[in-house]
This record gives structure tokens, C-alpha cells and sequence, in this order.
């Protein structure tokens, strides 16, 4: 078996990179424009609503459904014309992993290693022990959550370069959500490995993730490090000793990084984004003075919400 070269000018830029990518469903556009890059060693989430285009994303990037316009790269291989290259260097878990039931694990574990490019006995092992799977159960006796983590042990078994998940955790209990979780962070990406992963659990992504992209109506609407979003979303509470005056209402509204507000009798709740300390600093330093200012950073959650709602406006 032979494989083409990838371009190399790419191969240390991004592990995944998408530009202006358009995908149909007869007249919808599933994907509309969508330009999206992952770089190399990063764990990646993909955030959005349904219909926001995240799993038609990865059936594009693996070759499931042809783009209509635009380009994608994945390892530095153009997805039109290099699947037998990409396909060789990724692993891949879902939401249904389409795994022979009629198998035992052992059973399925040689029928990958005898299709694979590359296969690594030890690294199954190891994981197969970490999830303590029967070896000699048939797949199709196995939990929702074995199965998901019999895949994973499929998925790295061929020593992939990147490794895309959709939806992975959906429906699992809290111990194999914790388990699969376990073995991303303290296993999977320590080895290097680039992860990009979609789901609606977004107490997962804030716990493994290192980079998010918000997709909205088939668009990238935002894409950075989560600790840097983090950083710069937060609420305040402060607290008066009278009622504010519209006048005094309006000159806080006016500070830089804030972007609403809402009145609770003496006190006024904002949201700040941007420079969080800043605004903080500013709205402490305002006339009348608070007698107290609360400021709290938003969780993930809070701020998709809003991103979302922003989108609706």
C-alpha cells in the first residue's frame, strides 16, 4: 500500500484546516462558509445547537459527505482526493460506534489489527485494562458505555495522529462518562495526540478541552482557548446604599466591557466582557461609590448561551 505525501507547508500549522467550506442538503446549507483550524497537540471542542453543523463537519472531514465548494485539510491531505491517507491516520468514536456485535472483543480486536496500517498490542491492552472489558463478551452484551469505551480502544489502537469524536458521551452514566474522561486527559492527550471532539455536555468540554469553536447555522462564530474566554466573561453585582438614579444608571453603562445590565432594587447586575479587570477596576472607582462589588467568571455554559442569544438578536 502506498500513500502520497501531504503538503508540508501545512503539516505544522494545523492538524485540521477548513476554509470556507459549504455543504448541501438539497437546498439547506448544512455547513455555510465555514472556515475552522485546529493546531497540532490541542483538544478541541466543537460547540453548537442542533442543526449547527457540527457532525456534518466530521462526516465531511471523514469523507462521509462530499463538500460543495470550498476546501479542508486534515494531517496536511486534501479531503477530496486523499481519504486512503487521512482515513490510515485518525481514529474515530461516535455517538453509535458501528461495532460487529456478533464478536467477542478479542474476536474484534484481530480483525482490526489485521486491517490496520499500524496496530499497537500494548496500547490496547492498556486500555482495555484501565475499562477492565471482558475480552472473551460478545460486543452486543457489552453497556452503552463499553461499547463506547471498547471503541476508543479500537480508535487509538492504531496509533492515530488525530483523534475525532462525535457526541462520544452522550447517554452514558456518570461513571463511564468519568472513566472515558479519565483516559482523554491523563492518557490520550499526554501522548500528543491532537482531539477534536463535538458534544452538547458542556461540563465535559470545560474539563478537557483547551480550545472551543461555537458553530451557529453551518458558521464558526467564534473559535479560542478556553481558559482566555473564560477570562474575559464574567458577571457583577453591585450594591448601593440607595437606588441609582437613571442618570448614574446610564454613566455605568457607559464603562467600557459592559454589555448589560439589569436593576435589583439597590443593587445593579452586569455583564462584562472584554478586559474583565478593567471594567472591574472602573465600575469601583464610579460615583457614588458600591459598597459592594461581586465579580464572578462565567462558566462555559453561560457563555454559549450567550453567544447563541446574540445570534438570535
Amino acid at each position: 500500500m502506498t500513500f502520497s505525501h501531504p503538503d508540508p507547508t501545512l503539516l505544522d500549522e494545523a492538524v485540521i484546516d477548513i476554509d470556507h467550506l459549504i455543504v448541501r442538503y438539497g437546498t439547506r446549507r448544512a455547513l455555510n462558509g465555514l472556515t475552522l483550524r485546529v493546531s497540532r497537540g490541542s483538544i478541541f471542542g466543537s460547540l453548537g445547537p442542533n442543526g449547527s453543523g457540527k457532525t456534518t463537519t466530521i462526516k465531511t472531514l471523514l469523507g462521509f459527505r462530499p463538500p460543495t465548494s470550498g476546501s479542508a485539510r486534515v494531517l496536511g491531505y486534501d479531503i477530496r482526493h486523499h481519504r486512503q491517507e487521512i482515513n490510515a491516520r485518525i481514529g474515530f468514536v461516535s455517538e453509535t460506534n458501528s461495532l460487529y456485535l456478533g464478536m467477542t472483543i478479542d474476536e474484534l480486536l484481530s480483525f482490526c489489527r489485521a486491517t490496520a496500517r499500524q496496530w499497537s498490542d500494548s496500547t490496547v491492552k492498556r486500555y482495555l485494562q484501565m475499562f477492565g472489558l471482558p475480552t472473551k463478551a460478545r460486543v452486543r452484551h457489552l453497556s452503552k458505555g463499553m461499547r463506547t469505551q471498547l471503541a476508543l480502544c479500537v480508535a487509538l489502537g492504531s496509533e492515530p495522529e488525530l483523534l475525532i469524536l462525535d457526541e462520544p458521551m452522550t447517554g452514558l452514566d456518570p461513571i463511564a462518562r468519568h472513566a472515558f474522561l479519565k483516559a482523554l486527559m491523563e492518557e490520550v492527550a499526554p501522548a500528543g495526540k491532537t482531539i477534536f471532539f463535538s458534544t452538547h455536555i458542556l461540563a465535559d468540554v470545560e474539563t478537557v478541552a483547551d480550545h472551543v469553536g461555537m458553530l451557529r447555522a453551518g458558521q464558526l462564530v467564534l473559535s479560542q482557548n478556553l481558559d482566555e474566554l473564560k477570562q474575559q466573561h464574567a458577571a457583577a453585582v453591585l450594591s448601593f446604599a440607595n437606588p441609582l438614579e437613571d442618570e448614574q444608571i446610564h454613566a455605568l453603562q457607559r464603562i467600557s466591557g459592559v454589555r448589560s445590565m439589569e436593576r435589583e432594587g439597590r443593587s445593579v447586575r452586569l455583564r462584562l466582557e472584554g478586559d474583565v479587570d478593567t471594567a472591574a477596576a472602573a465600575l469601583r472607582a464610579t460615583s457614588p461609590a458600591p459598597i459592594d462589588v461581586d465579580v464572578t467568571h462565567l462558566t462555559l455554559e453561560e457563555i454559549f448561551l450567550q453567544v447563541m442569544k446574540q445570534g438570535e438578536a
